[in-house]
């Protein structure tokens, strides 16, 4: 008999996908079942039945895989920042690094074994640099609160997550083990201010209140912590005695800036920032090169495996000096460069560095990093990425870069900029990505001009299912 939504069914979980959802079989109908692993066997509730797969809800663990392990936090079963808390971290990694190969063949069609077992890390939690918490004025509530019958809070201030799926209910937090002490305390502090001074949430439903996120970032190599609050309004009244607080228990904050977002919408584009302490960013080193980081900038949220995840680039040109018919690499072009990290931490390596990023206040970041490093080969041009390519002074600006570096968004490159790469090839392409799908979709177009030679795998996010890669590329000779 077909398998209906609501029914109860036992399974047996064989296998994870994407996204860290355990894979059962009936049937021969695949049934997605979130925060179940290989070896468990459970009984589910199919909560969603279409013609070619089903999902699954855990009801009850009949018999845990051997890979389960006792969760740090409380909150993990039902937060959605640490959703593979429960695995054994090697199985986690092994996991990973399957997940890679099964795309990497099933979508772009080539050999798994070009892909490396991953490299881990040895922080398996407080590895975040930069950690941002929303405030709301609802909490979620979880089914054993609700099925407890006992009279709840529901409405106030709290602190934490967006419950998955949710934008008008916070998940809130007790504790949160992502980014290193003093992180959370900060959190809980601004809650306890507000809630004890009559301080309101905001509200996504109503539109109003005050308070609405708490960012935090840590250079991890430096010790320096920036907190960044935003709030719907500019009100002195409240902010000056938050931030004496603030600054008078948690000495190590060494920068305190004010965000003012009136905006009705979840955008978290700032309108006004005002720094209240400290030089307004922190500093990051990876290696010799040294960046500064400010509220928006991007950056690689874990620092050390960024440091691992560059050397690997890094390695990856080294060992490509064949394949440029000589020993100098006239013309790196750093896509999708950021504040400019890429090209300055391996710049080294080349005469010239050009870098590309849509995002104008990157690019004027990543032109002081350069001077503040003493790094003159480089140059940064604001723009699409895509766009540039079709603009009449693309080879006065680029020239003809002989290694490319690209490191796109979730969603991957532009399909015409794939295009792009593909008719007018480098003799050395390195792709990092932090979506395998994505990836292999893109080499599945790439591979026609290119020979896809390594991909490895290395993890930035332990405790999730994301996985970020570095993969080389090599110009096909016929």
């Amino acid at each position: 008999m077909p398998l209906k939504k609501g029914q109860l069914v036992d399974v047996h979980i064989e296998d994870v996908a994407f996204k860290g959802k355990g894979v059962a079989k009936v049937d021969d109908l695949v049934i997605f079942v979130p925060r179940a692993i290989p070896g468990d066997v459970c009984q589910i509730r199919i909560v969603k039945k279409k013609s070619s797969y089903a999902e699954g809800k855990i009801l009850s663990l009949l018999s845990p895989s051997k890979d389960r392990i006792e969760v740090t936090c409380s909150h993990a079963h039902e937060c959605g920042g640490c959703t593979w808390q429960h695995v054994q971290m090697d199985a986690q990694r092994n996991a990973k690094t399957k997940i890679v190969r099964d795309s990497i063949q099933r979508t772009a069609g080539l050999d798994p074994s070009i892909v490396q077992p991953i490299i881990g890390g040895d922080d398996h939690l407080g590895y975040r640099n930069k950690m941002e918490y929303s405030f709301g004025d609802r909490r979620w509530l979880s089914d054993e609160e609700i099925a407890s019958g006992k009279p709840l809070e529901s409405h106030g201030v709290f602190a934490g997550l967006h419950a998955p799926g949710r934008f008008d209910r916070i998940l809130n937090l007790q504790e949160c083990h992502l980014q290193s002490n003093p992180s959370w305390k900060i959190v809980d502090a601004v809650r306890s201010w507000c809630q004890s001074h009559d301080i309101p949430a905001w509200s996504p439903v109503k539109q109003i209140g005050w308070i609405k996120h708490c960012l935090i970032r840590k250079g991890e190599m430096t010790d320096q912590w920036l907190v960044n609050l935003v709030t719907a309004s500019e009100d002195t009244s409240m902010m000056e005695p938050l931030k004496e607080h603030l600054l008078t228990t948690f000495p190590d904050i060494t920068t305190f800036i004010w965000t003012i977002n009136d905006s009705t919408g979840p955008t978290k584009l700032h309108h006004k920032e005002i720094v209240l302490h400290g030089p307004g960013y922190i500093e990051e080193n990876l290696g010799d090169v040294c960046f500064r980081i400010r509220p928006m900038t991007f950056f690689q949220t874990n620092s050390r495996q960024a440091r691992v995840l560059y050397d690997v680039a890094k390695a990856y040109v080294e060992q490509s000096r064949s394949q440029l018919g000589d020993e100098s690499i006239n013309t790196l072009l750093d896509l999708y460069c950021g504040i400019g990290s890429i090209s300055q931490y391996m710049h080294h390596l080349a005469k010239k560095c050009v870098g590309i990023e849509l995002n104008e206040q990157s690019v004027q970041e990543a032109i002081e990093n350069a001077k503040r490093n003493q790094i003159s080969n480089v140059s940064y041009v604001t723009g699409d990425a895509l766009e540039w390519t079709k603009r009449d002074d693309w080879q006065a600006t680029v020239g003809t870069p002989n290694v490319i570096i690209t490191d796109p968004p979730r969603a991957g490159m532009h399909p015409d900029l794939v295009t792009f790469l593909k008719e007018r090839p480098s003799p050395v392409m390195v792709y990092i990505s932090c979506d395998p799908m994505t990836l292999a979709r893109d080499l599945s177009q790439l591979k026609e001009t290119y020979e896809i030679r390594s991909i490895q795998p290395v993890d930035m996010f332990p405790q999730t299912y994301h996985i970020e890669n570095v993969c080389l590329l090599h110009r096909k000779t016929s």
